[in-house]
């Protein structure tokens, strides 16, 4: 592969992740999310085009990757936009339009195929690695340089949507939560490990600035929720041999999700009325419509003004998704979540086992997973948004490359190009 088709890979995988992660979108009504998705577009097809014309192994398996790809998200795509179609009378065509967070699953095979046609896996990790690292950094500018609360009381609803306010913590601006999470948790490995001077500072002024992001937010249960899949990330998945503890662990643990998922549910008429109303709403319309849902709503028309005024399906978790899409494709979306995070935990032992220490990347994923896993009640929504169907997609695509690139005929090669 030329140096120029490799920066060029590697700049627009930058930009995918840096729009698709929140990075725009303080900026033109965070209309930059598109030119990302736009990018992503690019990239699938010129990977797909140049590993088709490159790559005669017959381990690539490309009609899996890009044909699998492609009906996926032709699926997430209409499916959903038909359905709120038929049960609103409503065209199809905007709700298609508001289903694009599903071209983010393209980036699975752009990470693998790209990787097939000549990149290294480890270009590939280190650029979505300073993507979410410059995440957190500009957050921080856009915070430093805004009036939120001029913003709180600005016409424009996008830029009053921005900031949020309570008595008690003032006024914030509505943060790229995952970006600072990697920056907080993953940025000290990556810090640690950077081999010039440089990067060295660039990890630590991410680091900085993800800290004071949190702080700045003051979300406990978001910020709770990562220090408990830290803590479990090093008490059961860092190493295959404590596993055993995992076993030991993990029933008490699912025991105490289904506890604090019926303690949720069954008291939240008494502490959160709207949330409770939208609640009721959904499994009932649900009890009706079990297999497909309701549907995806769109800018013209939402589901609010169709069920009631405080309804919003993305406050109630995973029975908010089972509402969008149906109870089986809600069942997918968990299966999918649990495959990734096993995935990306099997696949840091290999990591760990070759090269002496684990991915930065799938560390990040699995932390964030595991405390997503045990809020799946809450949680669930978030994988039917871009920073989810992201996240999935990323650990996908690169755990996929990590496998391949020490897959044990692969192991010997690079073993003798070493010795060579």
């Amino acid at each position: 592969m030329l140096i120029s088709a490799r920066a060029l890979i590697q700049f627009g995988l930058f930009l995918v992740i840096y729009t698709g992660f929140g990075g725009t979108m303080y900026i033109l009504n965070n209309r930059l999310q598109e030119l990302g998705s736009l990018i992503l577009l690019v990239l699938f097809a010129y990977s797909a085009l140049l590993s088709a014309l490159n790559v005669r192994a017959a381990d690539l398996r490309w009609s899996w990757w890009v044909l699998s790809t492609i009906l996926f998200v032709s699926y997430a795509m209409m499916v959903p936009a038909f359905v709120f179609s038929a049960n609103t009378g409503a065209p199809a065509l905007p709700s298609i339009m508001s289903t694009r967070d599903f071209f983010s699953a393209l980036l699975a095979p752009v990470l693998y195929l790209s990787y097939r046609a000549g990149m290294k896996p480890d270009e590939l990790e280190n650029t979505i690695a300073i993507a979410l690292g410059a995440i957190a950094i500009s957050y921080i500018i856009h915070w430093a340089r805004m009036d939120l609360g001029a913003a709180y009381r600005s016409a424009d609803p996008f830029i009053k949507g921005m900031i949020t306010y309570d008595e008690w913590r003032g006024y914030r601006l509505k943060a790229p939560g995952l970006a600072l999470i990697f920056g907080t948790f993953a940025g000290p490995i990556l810090a640690y490990r950077a081999k010039t001077t440089a990067a060295r500072v660039y990890w630590i002024l991410v680091i900085a600035t993800s800290v004071w992001g949190l702080i700045l937010i003051q979300s406990r249960a978001f910020t709770a929720g990562a220090v408990v899949g830290f803590v479990l990330y090093h008490l059961w998945f860092a190493r295959r041999s404590r596993l055993p503890l995992f076993y030991l662990g993990g029933p008490v643990l699912g025991v105490l999700m289904g506890l604090f998922a019926y303690q949720f549910f069954s008291t939240l008429h008494e502490h959160d009325v709207a949330r409770y109303a939208t609640v009721k709403d959904a499994t009932e319309f649900l009890s009706e419509h079990p297999l497909l849902g309701f549907g995806k709503d769109n800018e013209t028309l939402r589901e609010k003004e169709i069920m009631h005024p405080r309804f919003f399906s993305s406050d109630v978790g995973i029975v908010g998704a089972a509402f969008r899409v149906g109870i089986p494709a809600t069942i997918f979306l968990v299966f999918m979540v649990l495959y990734a995070l096993r995935r990306a935990i099997v696949v840091n032992w290999l990591l760990v086992r070759h090269r002496g220490y684990s991915s930065a990347v799938l560390f990040f994923f699995i932390l964030q997973a595991t405390g997503d896993v045990i809020n799946i009640a809450l949680s669930a929504v978030q994988y039917l948004k871009i920073v989810g169907i992201l996240m999935l997609a990323m650990t996908i695509g690169l755990t996929a490359v990590y496998r391949h690139y020490y897959s044990p005929s692969r192991a010997q090669l690079n073993a003798e190009v070493t010795t060579t």
